[in-house]
This record gives C-alpha cells, sequence and structure tokens, in this order.
C-alpha cells in the first residue's frame, strides 16, 4: 500500500518512469516506456517496453492484470500509440480491458501522432490525465524526441579532464586523468546510448575498445570511427571487441578505405570532407537515417570543436579530476579555432552536478 501524505499520481508515476529504464539499450528507435496498473492505491500489475517489436509497456501491463483491469488506473510515462505499426494501437487495448483512468507523463513526441492517443480514449469515455512528472518523461526520451522530430540523433559528448582543463599530456598520455568511479559510470553511460563515437587521433593514441560494460543483458553501442584516410589498422581493439562498427572516411579515400577494411564486416560510409574534416551533419543525417537515435563522442579536442562548433552537441557530460597537470602544449578539452569573442561562446545550461569518486561530474544542455 502506498502512504497516504503523497501525490497520488505522482507517486505511481514515479514508478513508471523507474520501469521504463529497464528497456534502455532495447528498444531504440522506440522510446524507453513504463507502466503499472493500480486499483485503491495498489499495483496490480507493472512492466516496461522490453525491446523493439516486443509487445509496448501497456500491452505487457494489461495482459498480466487480464481480468482485473476493469475501472483500474494505468499509469504510463508516455502516451499510449494509437497507429499500427510493429504492434496494434494500444490505445485499442486499452480501450477492451476497460481501463477507467490513465495518467500520462508526456505527450508523444511525433508530431502526426501527439495527443491522438488522449483523444481516442476520452471519446471512449476513459479519463485521461496528462503531464504527470513530465519533466523526467521528457528527459527520459530526449533522444527519441529529437530523432523523431528533426531525423537527427541527440548528440552528447563526454570529455573528463584535470583541473586546469588538460585532458592528456603533451606526449598524448591520458591513462588516467579520471577515476575509477569516473571510468565505471561512462561504461553505463555508453550503455545509454545507440552509438559512441571515436576520432582517429584518439584511436591512434589510446586504441580503446569502447566496450559498454555495467547495462542490462548484453547490450552493444555502435562504434563510430571517424577515420578521414583511413589511417586506423583493422587490428585495432576496437574492431575487434564485438558489436557494430561504422567507419566514416573521406569520399577521397572510399575506395583505399575499403580495401584495407574489405574482411573484417565494418560499414563503411564516405563523406564529404575539407581536407582531414568530415561533413559530421552528413553523417548524423545518416545515423538518423538508420534508426540511431542517440550519439556519445569521446574524442579529443578536435573532435569535440567540430561537433559544437557544427550544432551537433546537445548535452554535455565533464568529469573533472582534481589534478593539476600544466604544460602550454598539453591536450585540452576543447580546441579547434575557437569563438571570434566571448559573446559568441557557447553556453551550458541547465547545469547539474555530482560527486563521482573523487572527481566532480557536470552534466549540461547546450541548446
Amino acid at each position: 500500500m502506498a502512504p497516504m501524505d503523497f501525490n497520488r499520481d505522482e507517486f505511481f508515476m514515479r514508478q513508471a518512469v523507474r520501469l521504463a529504464e529497464e528497456g534502455r539499450g532495447f528498444t531504440s528507435p522506440n522510446p524507453v516506456v513504463g507502466a503499472c496498473i493500480v486499483r485503491s492505491g495498489r499495483i496490480l500489475s507493472k512492466g516496461f517496453h522490453r525491446r523493439f517489436g516486443a509487445p509496448h509497456a501497456e500491452v505487457e501491463v494489461i495482459k498480466k492484470a487480464w481480468g482485473k483491469t476493469k475501472g483500474t488506473t494505468l499509469y504510463v510515462s508516455m502516451e499510449p500509440c494509437s497507429t499500427y505499426g510493429k504492434t496494434p494501437p494500444c490505445v485499442q487495448t486499452i480501450i477492451d480491458a476497460k481501463i477507467g483512468r490513465v495518467v500520462i507523463g508526456m505527450l508523444d513526441p511525433n508530431p502526426k501522432h501527439s495527443g491522438r492517443g488522449v483523444s481516442i480514449l476520452r471519446k471512449q469515455g476513459v479519463r485521461v490525465t496528462t503531464g504527470v512528472l513530465e519533466e523526467q518523461a521528457r528527459i527520459q526520451n530526449e533522444s527519441f524526441s529529437k530523432w523523431i522530430t528533426k531525423g537527427f540523433p541527440f548528440g552528447a559528448l563526454k570529455m573528463a579532464e584535470s583541473l586546469d582543463g588538460k585532458i592528456a599530456l603533451e606526449s598524448g598520455q591520458s591513462r588516467w586523468i579520471s577515476g575509477p568511479e569516473s571510468r565505471k559510470w561512462v561504461h553505463k553511460l555508453r550503455t545509454g546510448h545507440d552509438a559512441v563515437m571515436v576520432g582517429t587521433n584518439t584511436l591512434l593514441r589510446d586504441n580503446p575498445r569502447l566496450t559498454a560494460r555495467g547495462g542490462h543483458g548484453n547490450w552493444l553501442p555502435w562504434k563510430i570511427v571517424l577515420d578521414p584516410r583511413g589511417q586506423c589498422r583493422s587490428n585495432m581493439r576496437i574492431f575487434l571487441a564485438g558489436g557494430p562498427v561504422l567507419l566514416a572516411c573521406s569520399e577521397k579515400y572510399f575506395n583505399h578505405v575499403t580495401r584495407k577494411f574489405r574482411s573484417t564486416g565494418i560499414v563503411i560510409i564516405p563523406l564529404k570532407a575539407k581536407g582531414d574534416y568530415l561533413n559530421l551533419k552528413q553523417l548524423f543525417k545518416h545515423l538518423g537515417g538508420l534508426g540511431i537515435t542517440s550519439v556519445l563522442a569521446e574524442g579529443g579536442g578536435e573532435l569535440s570543436w567540430s561537433l559544437i562548433s557544427a550544432g551537433l552537441i546537445d548535452k554535455i557530460y565533464w568529469i573533472i579530476a582534481p589534478k593539476l597537470i600544466g604544460g602550454k602544449n598539453s591536450k585540452t578539452s576543447v580546441e579547434g579555432c575557437g569563438v571570434a569573442s566571448l559573446d559568441q561562446s557557447y553556453m551550458v545550461k541547465r547545469m547539474n552536478l555530482q560527486r563521482l569518486g573523487s572527481d566532480l561530474l557536470i552534466e549540461g544542455y547546450l541548446k
């Protein structure tokens, strides 16, 4: 039984939002959605959208409570779907189950469907409440929302630097600036994204695997390698660690790259380029077409600036270690040509801070 001194709708919606996270990494390009059915303050059933193509959260909880759903309240973190896709529309299942009331976190961000499910339910006599814990629900599916409305993946940038803004020594040594708690947290962060991106310099210097440990099951995000001239070796760890790999190169070097990697099975995408600078907007548009809804970039300062200046980064994760490194030629977190004046600076808004062991994590939005 839920406690009496509380907002009932928020209490049960919080359960739905928490349940939705259980599907993280498996539902894309669908959103993560959680739901529970409640009668007289008791949860009769609960569930979440488990994977792309599987029954939606609403259908799962109704099946679990079938025969007991008449007059109950359904809490769901996103508006029930109203059209046929991989599965039948959830609104009809809700109506058939004689659910008395539906409480929704956020409306469907798809402009073709937004509000349609609510309208159908109300016309059938189902009471509907919307906007309960809406901000939490929106943040939870911010990647899906951008992808479904813009056709581009949600861009995130992760950086680990010293207190004086250095990500590596002049020699390139960077292991390890951040502490073990931060590195463990980064693995979990990767599991929440469809793809992880790295540039040539980082790949040649660190030879990373970009694995994602700490999530649910054996989820492996796409690994995206930016290698304009095909300098990477086919036996580098990123190509051997498992999971799908996409290599983006310059159109000029496409034939060279395809010959070099023909036996690896990786996906190769030729892009327009100016020198060694690939057209990243072209890449992101292509990734969106592949159903990739979110990209986590983990490169160096040049890649950071290229993505930020192209307007492709929506959110940052900045890990600051309590170390002073110094050195005017040491690598910094954002390089490139920089802004011409301070009033052109990219402002980080809606910031949150937390501790990761001895490190400090800053999360914020660029847009």
